[in-house]
């Protein structure tokens, strides 16, 4: 196998691995609830892979780079403020009982 392929699914390997990591960032219900699609993301990662790996390397930038990423963890900002908001209220409220 030329060695020029073995570097081209590395590059692409790099690219997969970065996409699973930062995609696994956003929880599922940030998914549901915006729109995006996971499994379409990932199914253009793959595809990009298979095909000789470059590709996926690519859309993983071009994912980096996206109004939906940031879009996405915009929303999980949110959710965790209001997460951090929801506790102080709860630990508020619960000091009276005490």
């Amino acid at each position: 196998m030329p060695s020029w392929v073995l570097v081209a699914y590395g590059i692409g390997l790099v690219g997969v691995l970065w996409f699973a990591f930062d995609c696994g960032r956003i929880p599922s219900l940030v998914w549901f609830w915006s729109g995006y699609s996971r499994a379409g993301w990932w199914t253009t990662v793959l595809v990009g892979f298979v095909a000789f790996g470059v590709p996926a390397f690519v859309v993983a930038a071009a994912w980096r780079f996206s109004r939906a990423r940031k879009g996405l963890y915009h929303e999980v900002d949110d959710l965790r403020r209001g997460d951090a908001q929801r506790r102080a209220r709860i630990e508020r409220s619960t000091r009276s009982i005490a």
